[in-house]
């Protein structure tokens, strides 16, 4: 990173405003959404934005222009929160570009206080969510005295797309930006771009954005115009020139967004391989970034952690293992192919192989779920077994209980009870289900019963009865021979 400006002494009493710019259609995306809300690593890319403004500048005003679909980009914004942070959102009615987006807020009142309060302007682009909380801090120093604005620049490898940097000479001041339409071949060459990053001094910009023309190939208001104005009048212009390409990256189209989300992605990886965790395969681990491990955790190929989840320290994470919202306590062991959403995972629990736990699913501490056995909306108590083939819905099941293979609770019969479609199976403590069993709810097996194989259980099972629910074996002799004979 170099940080360049001139001779006079930095303002330490300057405040900051950010001006978030999210108007835009996003036409390259093929989506539905706003582009600002397409999500990156499982969530809305302005949020990433949002996440590290309200890190580095908390309590500041944030005026985000909103256009295509702009009411459910408030609304999202609005139900994630931001409490540090003071946000308005600014309507920009028919979309003319960067500098009339800017404009749009420097015409309102929000844009009249930040001339009276002396806050520099942070002008952010709304699809930049690899940018780090260093960048942020770095480019909202503040400006030096009689400075314009600050400039964030970077050196690309391919800088098709990114308008170019001119400076007088080969390292001297910027005198403009030229946009990739706009420039010659020879400008094309120029492999320092601009990245839509500015900190503003408010008068300037207020004034400036009001001078803009729209005499270009796009017939757009550039707010990269204002570089220029700004050298014209012998203001001075600061750069900071970011060395790490990849925090700055904007995404376009889906290629570009399948690239920022590999590379964030990356980042989680290593810095949960950092405090503890092991990775059998990094590139095929997907983790977001909400995600909390603990210590001495191994992670096996092909594993997906997604939302609020939350692993305990000592947990082995199975090869193809799909967690989402789902707390996993210390010492248990997710096996392969096991799938669980909304869930609640106790210590020392053995989960899977192929095990699916559906919302609102619990599973107790030193408890056994095997292959093939599906929960949804179950509770399981602390040192049971549920070993194969079998699927728990809407039931409650107690502590030290054994169900064998092949149980289902049948839970929806298409009745109506007490307003629920779905009812409740309660196993109580210590009970004994055999194999190949049903119960029919609404139903409860008391504490210490047993079930015989086979049965089908419609009534309550008392505490401490064997229930045998099904029918007397008959024989026919010759009968199977017979049935031969007529083939």
């Amino acid at each position: 990173m170099r940080h360049t400006q001139g001779p006079m002494s930095q303002s330490k009493s300057q405040k900051t405003a950010v001006i978030l710019l999210a108007a835009g259609l996003g036409k390259r995306m093929f989506s539905s959404l706003p582009k600002v809300l397409i999500p990156v690593c499982g969530r809305p890319m302005i949020f990433h934005i949002l996440d590290r403004v309200q890190e580095v500048l908390p309590g500041s005003r944030v005026a985000i222009v909103v256009g295509h679909q702009k009411e459910l980009v408030i609304q999202r914004v609005r139900e994630e929160g931001y409490s540090k942070l003071n946000i308005e959102f600014i309507h920009q009615v028919e979309q003319h570009g960067t500098g009339h987006a800017v404009k749009c807020v420097m015409d309102t009142d929000w844009g009249k206080v930040a001339v009276a309060e002396k806050e520099n302007c942070l002008i952010l682009p709304g699809d930049l969510p690899l940018i780090t909380s260093e960048l942020i801090h770095e480019i909202t120093l503040p400006l030096i005295r009689g400075s314009a604005l600050r400039l964030l620049t970077a050196v690309m490898r391919d800088p098709f797309g990114y308008g170019r940097i001119l400076r007088k000479g080969k390292s001297g001041p910027v005198i403009r930006i030229t946009e990739e339409k706009d420039a010659t071949l020879r400008e094309k060459l120029i492999q320092e771009v601009g990245l839509s990053i500015y900190l503003f001094q408010p008068g300037f910009l207020s004034v400036g954005v009001k001078n803009l023309k729209n005499k270009n190939a796009q017939q757009e208001f550039y707010l990269t115009d204002l570089i220029e104005m700004a050298a014209k009048k012998k203001r001075t212009i600061e750069t900071l020139t970011w060395a790490r390409e990849e925090d700055v990256r904007g995404i376009n189209n889906p290629y570009e967004l399948s690239q920022v989300c590999d590379n964030l992605n990356e980042r989680m990886l290593k810095q949960h391989a950092l405090k503890g965790v092991r990775f059998l395969n990094l590139k095929s681990v997907r983790i977001e970034p909400s995600v909390k491990i603990g210590t001495d955790v191994t992670v096996y190929p092909d594993v997906i952690l997604e939302g609020k989840t939350e692993i305990g320290s000592g947990v082995t994470l199975g090869a193809q293992v799909y967690l989402k919202n789902c707390v996993v306590g210390k010492n248990s062991e997710i096996k392969k192919g096991t799938i669980a959403e909304d869930s609640i995972i106790e210590n020392d629990v053995k989960l899977g192989p192929y095990a699916h736990l559906r919302p609102e699913s619990k599973v107790g501490a030193h408890s056994k779920i095997g292959n093939f056995v599906e929960l949804k909306k179950t509770t399981v108590g602390e040192h049971t077994s549920i070993a194969h083939l079998s699927y728990l819905g809407d039931a409650e099941v107690g502590s030290r209980v054994n169900i064998g293979c092949g149980f289902v609770t049948c839970n929806f019969d298409g009745r109506l009870i007490d307003g629920q479609r779905k009812h409740k199976t309660t196993i109580e403590d210590e009970v004994f289900v055999g194999s190949d069993c049903q119960t029919v709810a609404p139903v409860i097996l008391r504490r210490g019963s047993y079930i015989a194989s086979g049965s089908t259980i419609t009534e309550e099972v008392k505490e401490g009865e064997l229930s045998i629910a099904r029918s007397r074996q008959v024989h026919k002799p010759g009968y199977a021979t017979k049935l031969k004979e007529q083939k």
